[in-house]
């Protein structure tokens, strides 16, 4: 059973966290890779994911962040990094300010990604700006790109965010800071093979988002999808 972290954070913003504390804290309970891109907030850049990737190769997954306020600055940033190996993108509507679904500004993103096969992830709380209705709108504007919404449209839309996840085959929920009541009805409701396992890293507790996710499931079979299946399948992670 391979064991991924699809959620963390590493770099210097809200926190300071290298590769080798991501890599050190997966050691505790036996996680295998890690996805990783720069946190969001504020200015920040790309160019130290390769590193901690390159310490760590066999356990890190290099993705980047861009903002899309900076346009063709972003669109280049981006297929630079694809071409570097980067293998998807993180985004953050309510950090920078941006409907998921603007047409002028996240477009040109999502054709850059689809040009190279990548994944997009973006914060998916209960804001206008990255609703589970934004996701929905891009899913079926780009359904050969694979779209993960994190935190399952949490605290007030969870709900909502089942329904359009099981309207559309190319959109997936991550599980990270949604507590164990919703975890388990969202689990129920759409099946662990549209659900992954992240924490949110570092902020979130490490071995209860772990456990979290292990209680939900409803056998072990749905378990191995959520905690590593559905993930590397979107990755080609044998």
């Amino acid at each position: 059973m391979l064991k991924i972290d699809a959620h963390s954070h590493v770099g210097t913003g809200a926190a300071n966290w290298t590769g080798k504390q991501v890599v050190e804290r997966m050691d505790t309970i036996g996680i295998d890779k890690t996805v990783i891109f720069p946190f969001t907030e504020g200015y920040f850049h790309n160019d130290d994911i390769l590193g901690f990737v390159d310490e760590f190769p066999d356990r890190l997954i290099p993705f980047c962040a861009v903002n899309p306020w900076n346009k063709k600055e972003a669109v280049d940033e981006l297929e630079r990094c694809f071409k570097a190996g980067f293998k998807g993108v993180k985004l953050h509507p309510s950090l920078c300010g941006f409907n998921l679904s603007n047409k002028e500004l996240v477009n040109p993103l999502f054709e850059v990604v689809e040009a190279y096969n990548g994944v997009v992830i973006a914060h998916g709380a209960s804001d206008l700006y990255n609703c589970p209705l934004e996701f929905a709108r891009m899913a079926a504007r780009f359904p050969k790109v694979p779209l993960i919404m994190a935190h399952c449209g949490f605290f007030w839309m969870w709900e909502q965010a089942c329904e359009v996840a099981l309207e559309n085959d190319n959109l997936y929920l991550e599980t990270s800071r949604v507590p164990m009541f919703e975890t388990r009805k969202i689990v129920e409701k759409v099946g662990g093979s549209k659900i992954m396992w992240g924490t949110d890293g570092p902020f979130a507790e490490y071995d209860w988002e772990y456990e979290k996710v292990k209680q939900a499931s409803r056998n072990e079979e749905e378990f191995e999808q959520i905690i590593g299946g559905t993930i590397a399948g979107l990755l080609g992670i044998k």
